[in-house]
């Protein structure tokens, strides 16, 4: 029979679907790589969600493992390269959570631009008046750009044009030159532009070595006075303390984060003690609905692969030999 190790539970009905498939199941006691590492000398698949950081040494103390598969769309959390070696595919899930996040991001930029956080604080200080201070603003014609232009961003872009009137712009530099969609949009040919002209900036990219803090003081300082940042993506790509001092400043508006570069970030984190940030805990994917269809795709690609068949979604598909 062989064997999956889940390093957190996942949703119940894709626990179903692989005990249906005949597989053991088994759930590491913490999520902590070195507690995982305690459940692999057997295993034949992993399944890892965000709160595991699945090393080189874990993935090589796994002397059967035949796939790793992660809920989500990223897979910064497992050494890919280590997996690559020992030609281990890596299955990850980039269709679950689209919708999902791009529902929240969509509802930090409303959030922003009402300044929702700021009333809601006032009211319950009995402090009515704030209605004369802050005056929210409207989204029609206000620019939105996009720092990556995936599916998530893409999403993103259809909401706030067709529903809001906004005007789109994005800066890509590894999307195709052909790409069509059914609204308007301006492709940008410099970060630092993008950040120039835009009312709203919101991030899409994967976190890679590249992008690494891509986000700093000299992207901030380009930012239109009153203008607003929001990353659903991943922590990391900002530098945090640039970020806070941006907010402190009055640089920028305001910004919402549901990622951060430290998870759950440290007691001393500057941002923590900012008044014009939304903070949520990398929660966007996490609704009902995406919980679930994470869980199922990724147990769906172990089942591929422990099948003796070519799952859909692999991460490191042109690196090994499946």
């Amino acid at each position: 029979m062989k064997k999956v190790l889940l390093s957190q539970e996942i949703h119940k009905d894709a626990i179903s679907f692989l005990k249906e498939k005949g597989f053991e199941i088994f759930t590491a006691s913490s999520p902590e790589d070195e507690i995982v590492r305690k459940y692999v000398a057997d295993i034949d698949a992993i399944i890892v969600r965000t709160a595991t950081k699945l090393s080189r040494d874990t993935i090589f103390a796994a002397k059967q493992l035949k796939v790793i598969a992660r809920t989500g769309a990223g897979v910064d959390n497992v050494d890919v390269a280590a997996a690559t070696e020992k030609n281990i595919p890596v299955c990850n899930t980039p269709d679950a959570n689209i919708d999902s996040v791009a529902e929240h991001t969509v509802a930090f930029i409303l959030a922003l631009s009402k300044y929702l956080f700021k009333m809601d604080a006032a009211v319950r200080s009995n402090n009515f008046t704030i209605r004369n201070s802050y005056l929210p603003m409207d989204l029609e014609g206000k620019i939105l750009g996009l720092v990556g232009f995936g599916k998530i961003g893409r999403k993103v872009a259809g909401i706030c044009s067709i529903c809001f009137s906004m005007k789109i712009k994005f800066f890509d530099p590894y999307l195709s030159n052909d790409i069509q969609d059914n609204f308007s949009f301006e492709r940008v040919d410099t970060i630092y532009k993008l950040f120039t002209i835009s009312d709203f900036i919101s991030i899409h990219i994967p976190f890679t070595k590249e992008n690494y803090h891509i986000i700093g003081s000299e992207c901030l300082k380009k930012m239109k006075a009153g203008a607003f940042l929001v990353n659903t993506s991943r922590g990391g790509i900002i530098n945090e303390s640039a970020l806070a001092k941006s907010l402190d400043s009055g640089m920028i508006s305001g910004a919402a984060l549901d990622v951060f570069e430290d998870e759950p970030p440290k007691p001393d984190n500057p941002l923590l003690k900012a008044e014009n940030i939304i903070l949520t805990p990398h929660s966007a994917a996490l609704t009902k609905e995406s919980s679930r269809r994470m869980a199922l795709h990724a147990a769906q690609g172990v089942a591929d692969v422990l099948e003796g068949k070519t799952p859909k979604w692999v991460f490191n598909r042109d690196k090994i030999n499946l």
